[in-house]
């Protein structure tokens, strides 16, 4: 994909007149419904806002195709989501957006490049930066930003925002909702179930409720293990969800909502074990590699537990001329480990990853009448994590790695928006931010002398501390014009920063040992974004039409290269590295008739690098990364088209189908530890297609689905370490869901 395919596009697009577009509709034309959407903090329909936002309905949601958040994202235009090796690992990426891959796959640095935001709450957890694993049970709607939005919002999230808002507590009507499933892969080990509730009851009319969901999902996973028939269901996953939502009006000008969250998630995998195949939707592993494995583990699968607890408190108040809202969170990952019951000394390892995180917002939002509204808040952000790793190899003898990390934010933001005239509008934004991150850190490593394979005597360091701050101030400027009611053309120019990659006291302390300089980042990576948007509604308003240009500019985007030091290629993250991203992006609702409706969102993305280091200083710097030539750990190209059916039968039932399908272009990537000289190309292209046909009729709702229909079972990612592949992703393979919903809400 080169940029000028991309400018090709544009142009054609910019002189192409709506009398080409507009066309004749019949009377039987129906308009697309109109979505409501919140992300400029107050509620505005998606075509009137000059932002990119893709809205995901409840309707949507409440899908088995779509039950976990992830499954959603590739209904967003240049977006690509997070799968290890088959699995929505709790610790998976998370989204990606406009060639974001290389800068999220590095997120140890201060923030997630993408906000992670539920009810308007940021969801943030220091020691894992990684999306909440939840789940689109009782979730009203699901909103996707792209690009910097910083100046409205206390995250500081530089290539976007994910927004989940999970339903609101009726305070009216007393009513429940229970949802049974199942599923089987057509390759698989079993039967897997769904079970949800949700409950709501007003407590005091008008004044008082409470609203409780809980879902229980099981996974029974598909792979086999060569050679071993005695393992069952190596690659299963279990999760529960529980939110107890607790909502009071005290006054006419006042709401209280108090919500307590809580995600358990269990995924098995076998230690030490290879992907040799996938084929006919089956995935075939190697037997363990570890030895010792059979011996920990009888049943060879060895599980990892993840567990978060999450409080949160809003609080609104009407001024008259604002509405003030104050929003506080406290995350707490009470348990990230690797079968620690299962342990046994001399064998395997423990990691245990609790972390810490509180955050507190205030914000004022304008609701006066007049041209000018505004936007005005502040956030604070403390965070800790602790990390104990401990090995006892019975052929290597002791590693140990104790560590902690403290993290402070601090950040102020402003936008005004003005109506200059009934068509057109100026808009202009600020944040500051301010972060400081302090890593402690202890461990034992092999001494010098030591043989690589061991035994290894141990060599102690201790009380390590390292201190990093970061500043910044970002802005978003921009205008739109409204020329009639129906269409909506937009420019905007923002920017967003993030703090350098650390680089971990072990890896400093290596360097000094071997007399190897430290050439990590000292700078923030900042992006600059142009967007260039048009938002129209034709056709007697059957079709919502949106096209984005958006160019980013990087500059000291953290790239990894690797040290030969005497233990080992030593790889850490290297600042200096420049590009630009080009995207071109569109989305599309059409009303067909009253029974059909189709729906598609596309992306092209074109990455250029324009400064790598002074390959002088970083000798070490990978070939592979030259200037002229593109980033990695992207899809250039993705689609997505959804066709929908319903019809009402004469007996009273309500028939309904849908056809969704997604495509993701391969991935590049390299390795910088191994094959540092060249991109490795993924094998295939990601594809999916789900199939949906069900009946509703008042309250019930009967589904059957089947995700991956066509049974596409590629690699899309590159396999960087061909003699162990465990790094690829692996689509799920084609399985049949049927679900029965019984709502009283």
């Amino acid at each position: 994909m080169k940029k000028t395919a991309i400018a090709s596009a544009i142009a054609l697009a910019a002189t192409l007149p709506l009398s080409s577009v507009v066309m004749s509709q019949s009377d039987e034309s129906m308009e697309v419904e109109e979505v409501i959407v919140s992300v400029s903090r107050r509620d505005v329909p998606v075509m009137d806002l000059s932002q990119s936002v893709q809205a995901i309905p409840e309707e949507t949601l409440a899908q088995p195709a779509f039950n976990d958040v992830r499954d959603v994202y590739n209904r967003v235009p240049g977006a690509t989501a997070g799968i290890v090796n088959g699995q929505k690992a709790p610790l998976a990426e998370g989204i990606q957006m406009r060639g974001s891959g290389v800068t999220q796959s590095n997120a140890g640095g201060g923030s997630m490049p993408v906000g992670y935001y539920i009810d308007d709450v940021p969801f943030l957890d220091v020691g894992a930066l990684a999306p909440p694993p939840l789940s689109t049970f009782d979730l009203d709607r699901i909103e996707v930003i792209r690009g910097p939005q910083g100046t409205s919002y206390g995250q500081d999230s530089s290539t976007g925002s994910v927004i989940m808002r999970t339903n609101a507590v009726d305070m009216e009507n007393a009513g429940y909702k229970v949802k049974l499933g199942t599923m089987t892969y057509g390759k698989g080990n079993g039967y897997g179930h769904t079970m949800g509730a949700v409950v709501n009851v007003p407590l005091i009319a008008d004044k008082l409720g409470v609203r409780v969901s809980y879902l229980t999902e099981e996974d029974p996973g598909y792979g086999i293990v060569v050679g071993r028939p005695d393992v069952e269901n190596p690659l299963e996953e279990n999760k529960d969800t529980l939110r107890v939502k607790v909502t009071a009006k005290p006054t006419e000008k006042s709401e209280i909502t108090y919500t307590h969250s809580e995600w358990k998630t269990g995924y098995g995998f076998l230690p030490g074990t290879n992907i040799l195949s996938v084929s006919n939707g089956r995935m075939e592993l190697g037997a363990s590699s570890w030895a010792f494995a059979l011996e920990v583990f009888p049943d060879g699968i060895l599980k990892n537990n993840y567990e978060i607890e999450w409080d949160t408190l809003v609080m609104k108040y009407d001024l008259g001329f604002a509405e003030m809202t104050y929003s506080g969170g406290s995350v707490k990952s009470t348990d990230r480990d690797y079968n620690a019951e299962d342990f046994t000394y001399g064998v395997v390892s423990i990691t245990d990853l609790p972390s810490d995180t509180d955050t507190h917002e205030i914000r004022f939002v304008s609701t006066g009448d007049g041209p000018l509204s505004w936007i005005a808040g502040a956030m604070t952000v403390e965070a800790s994590t602790d990390s104990s790793l401990y090995y006892n190899y019975q052929s290597y003898g002791e590693y140990q790695d104790l560590g902690s990390i403290l993290q402070d934010q601090d950040s102020m933001y402003a936008e005004l928006t003005y109506e200059l005239s009934d068509t057109l509008t100026v808009f202009g934004g600020l944040r500051d931010h301010e972060e400081s991150r302090t890593e402690n850190s202890e461990a034992a490593l092999r001494a010098p002398g030591d043989p690589a394979t061991g035994p290894w005597t141990g060599y102690l360091y201790t009380d390590s501390s390292t201190m990093y701050e970061f500043d910044n101030t970002s802005y978003r400027v921009g205008v739109e014009w409204r020329p009639d009611d129906s269409t909506l053309y937009y420019a905007s120019r923002s920017s967003a920063a993030r703090m350098p990659i650390p680089v971990s006291q072990s890896t400093l302390a290596i360097l000094a040992e071997n007399n190897l300089p430290n050439l990590s980042s000292e700078d923030a990576s900042e992006l600059i974004s142009t967007e260039i948007g048009a938002k129209m509604s034709l056709m007697d308003d059957s079709l919502d039409l949106e096209i984005v240009y958006a160019l980013s500019e990087w500059t000291d985007i953290p790239m990894y290269a690797a040290y030969g030091a005497p233990s080992g290629p030593l790889s850490m993250a290297i600042g200096g590295t420049d590009a630009d991203v080009t995207s071109l992006e569109m989305s599309a609702s059409y009303t067909i008739s009253d029974t059909l409706s189709l729906t598609y969102a596309g992306g092209i993305t074109d990455t250029e690098v324009a400064a790598v280091p002074d390959p002088s200083v970083v000798t070490n710097f990978p070939a592979a990364i030259q200037v002229g030539g593109e980033l990695y750990g992207y899809s250039p190209t993705t689609h997505s088209a959804t066709l929908q059916y319903s019809d009402d039968m004469d007996n009273g039932w309500e028939a309904y189908g849908s056809i969704d399908y997604a495509y993701r272009e391969k991935m590049m990537g390299f390795s910088s530890v191994v094959y540092a000289d060249e991109y490795i190309a993924a094998a295939s292209d990601y594809k999916l297609l789900n199939l949906a046909m069900g009946m509703r009729k008042e309250n019930w709702d009967l589904n059957l689905s089947i995700t991956n229909a066509a049974n596409f079972d590629g690699q899309y990612t590159p396999d960087l370490f061909p003699d162990s592949p465990n790094d690829t992703i692996i689509m799920f393979p084609r399985a049949i869901h049927f679900q029965v919903t019984y709502d009283m809400m």
